[in-house]
Parts: structure tokens; C-alpha cells; sequence
């Protein structure tokens, strides 16, 4: 029911009744509860009769989200966007703060520096801490959820946390934390924020220094068996005169993406590549993008891309392929893959997906991914955000 109130600001509670399928009645209290919570508010609709006299009686009165309802933490761990964030319960950014970390050998350590960097800005910024629902990591790894671990990281060398990554921020922020991986984290928060919005069936291609791709169906993130599905980067491709992290050398992350771009640009004095340069990947890669001479090199590695979009179409059958990521959202990338879709793959408007820039960035992801977890689930601890909601009346009815 708060997800449909979020979803569409103005639902009355006769509507929501007829939606879920229960009386108005029991519509009604859930209603009093989440406004007693201070989770959502009640307003006046506009006048359906523009421009003719009102009509009388009492106005119509609609439910909305109430921004300052409930606020969510956001952690995301990168070369590209590293920092923590706050964004309240619309999903608007109300704060945030880059994080300075030139290593990311160590899983813990890192938790540990994000965490405390999160810590200060929750303490900086002039709002309820309260009413903070949780924190979201999102980050290059393979992870599991369902138990709060790092699986892998291929991206920072990590193997099997157990844990331990997830347990040094909650423990350091004292709220609850999910941690996700980036392509299922945008996934999630374009679903709910952006351009997946009422979109149940749908792909995200996250293109940065590496590719990987967060596939939803029925509104669920799809993992597969071994929780390693979306690997996109490691579909075949043509060899190169580099290696991938799996040691081979004709993985699309070698040609498609911004490893491959900064090889062929002369960019690099390695062929393998090389964790202790993740700054210096970010850096380089984000300097490429802003030269419009290298428009025709990010073009072709779009182009790459769409070799591997279209057995992903064709096998998922998605409504729409998002591109998102500091390269797959850029102007040339995302031509670039369109031009090739269409002449090798005959995409166009009467074709079963649509192919799209991602509206959420990855440094938004994050705390998007917290809000999408601990508010607009079955996960929202609502006795906590009732009873401080009971005890801020208290005190201002003492004072």
C-alpha cells in the first residue's frame, strides 16, 4: 500500500481498497497508522470541475509520501562515484559527501572508512537520524543478500567476506544494511525512481571500467542459481592484445568497455589488468569521454556492446535495455550501440524492447537501494518509526 502511495501521489483510500482488494474500512486504518507514523500525508486534491464553481461538501483528500517521513543512507564503493549519501523518502538527495580512498585492498577496512565518513554526515546534516531507515552498499561485486555477504569482487580482489564487510557498517551506523551488487542496485532504483518506473520486465547494462547487466522479471532481480547472472562482460568476443580478470583474452570487457577504450587510445603501459590503477582507470576514462575526439573510439565500443545486448533481448525478452554507468550513459557509447542495433540487429520502433539512458546515477544507487529495501518492502520496521513519530508528539505536547 506505501509502495502504491509513492507510486502514485494523490490515491485516496477508496481507491487503494478497490486496488488491494478489502474494505475501505480496513483501507482507512492502515491509512491512520502510516499518518499517526508520519510515513505519508493527506492533502486536497484539486477540484475535478476546473473552472466551473466548486462543488460542495468537504474536498476531495489524496495520500502522498511525506519527504521528511523517512530518510535512507547510501554507500557506494567506486573509482568513479565514491561516497555516502542521504536521500529522503521520494528519493531526492538531500545530502552527500566524497569519500577520498586511493586503496580497496581490504574489504573490512574499506567498510570501516565508508562507514565513518557516513557516520560524519548524518551528524552534519540537519535532519532526523531517527528516521533513517537503513543503509545501501552498492558496489563491483557478486554478493548475496539474503546473507549480507561479498561472494567476490573481481573489480577489488575480494573473495568471501562472510559478512564482515556488512557487519563493520552496521555496527559502526547502528542500522540495518543491505548490500547489492551496482548493476542490481541501478536496476532496483530505476524500477522504483527512474526510468523503469512501472516497467516489471527490463535490463540494465551498468559500463564502466567493466560491463555487467541487472536483469528484472516480475519486478525481481534475477540471480540464477549461483547468484552469478547479469556477467555480460564475459561473453565472447574478439581477442585482444589483453587479459581479462578470468584470464582470457577475448571477453567483451577487453573491447566493450573502458578498459578496452583506454588500450586502444594508447592509454595504458599494461595489458592485464591491474587493481592498485583503479583511480587511475576512473581518471583516464573519465577525461576520454570529455574529449569529443575520441567520439568515434567510444562509438565502436558501444557498437560492441550491442553484440551482447541483442542475445540478451532475445533471450529475456525484456520491455526495455537501460544503459547506465560513467561510459554506457555517455552520448557516443549510447549511439553508438543504438546505430549498431538497429543496422546489424534491425532495432527500431516496432522492435519488442526500447533501448534507453538510465535516469538514476550510480552515486544515487545506493541510498535509493536502502529506500527501496527497508521503506517500500515488508522490511519497513514500522513500530520504530511509529514510536518515535508517538514520542516527538509527546515532547512537544510537554514543552
Amino acid at each position: 500500500m506505501l509502495s502504491r502511495i509513492q507510486a502514485e501521489p494523490g490515491v485516496s483510500r477508496a481507491e487503494l481498497a478497490r486496488r488491494f482488494g478489502f474494505s475501505e474500512m480496513a483501507a482507512t486504518r492502515i491509512a491512520r497508522d502510516l499518518l499517526g507514523a508520519e510515513i505519508i500525508e493527506e492533502f486536497d486534491l484539486p477540484d475535478e470541475d476546473t473552472g466551473k464553481q466548486r462543488r460542495l461538501g468537504r474536498p476531495r483528500k489524496g495520500l502522498r509520501i511525506n519527504p521528511q517521513g523517512v530518510f535512507a543512507a547510501g554507500i557506494t564503493v567506486s573509482a568513479y562515484f565514491s561516497e555516502v549519501s542521504i536521500c529522503d523518502a521520494n528519493g531526492q538527495t538531500i545530502a552527500r559527501r566524497e569519500v577520498n580512498n586511493s586503496s580497496f585492498e581490504d574489504a573490512a577496512e574499506t567498510a570501516r572508512l565508508y562507514s565513518n565518513a557516513l557516520n560524519a554526515l548524518m551528524k552534519d546534516t540537519d535532519i532526523d537520524i531517527s528516521r533513517i531507515v537503513g543503509v545501501g552498499v552498492a558496489l563491483s561485486a557478486k554478493t548475496s543478500p539474503d546473507r549480507s555477504e561479498i561472494v567476490r569482487s573481481e573489480y577489488f580482489g575480494w573473495e568471501n567476506d562472510g559478512g564482515q564487510f556488512w557487519d563493520e557498517v552496521r555496527r559502526n551506523t547502528g542500522l540495518p544494511v543491505v548490500i547489492e551488487n551496482i548493476a542490481n542496485a541501478l536496476a532496483l532504483s530505476e524500477m522504483r525512481f527512474g526510468a523503469a518506473r512501472g516497467i516489471s520486465e527490463f535490463a540494465l547494462a551498468h559500463v564502466a571500467t567493466f560491463a555487467g547487466v541487472g536483469a528484472v522479471s516480475e519486478g525481481r532481480v534475477v540471480r540464477g542459481a549461483s547468484g552469478d547472472a547479469g556477467r555480460i562482460g564475459h561473453f565472447r568476443s574478439h581477442q585482444q592484445p589483453l587479459r581479462c580478470t578470468c584470464g582470457r583474452d577475448d571477453c567483451l570487457n577487453l573491447s566493450a568497455t573502458g578498459f578496452g577504450v583506454l588500450a586502444k587510445l594508447s592509454k595504458l603501459d599494461h595489458d592485464t589488468f591491474d587493481r592498485s590503477k583503479l583511480p587511475v582507470y576512473a581518471t583516464s576514462l573519465l577525461a576520454v569521454i570529455d574529449d569529443d575526439a575520441n567520439t568515434r573510439y567510444l562509438q565502436e565500443a558501444g557498437a560492441g556492446l550491442a553484440d551482447a545486448l541483442d542475445p540478451v533481448a532475445k533471450i529475456l525478452a525484456p520491455e526495455l535495455i537501460i544503459l547506465s554507468g560513467i561510459l554506457g550513459s555517455s552520448n557516443a557509447y549510447f549511439e553508438g550501440a543504438k546505430q549498431r542495433l538497429t543496422a546489424a540487429y534491425g532495432y527500431g520502433p516496432n522492435n519488442s524492447f526500447q533501448l534507453v539512458k538510465g535516469e538514476v546515477s550510480p552515486s544515487e544507487a545506493a541510498a535509493l537501494l536502502a529506500l527501496h529495501t527497508f521503506c517500500y518492502s515488508d522490511r519497513l520496521d514500522f513500530e520504530r518509526l511509529n514510536d518515535n513519530a508517538s514520542n516527538h508528539d509527546k515532547g512537544a505536547a510537554y514543552a
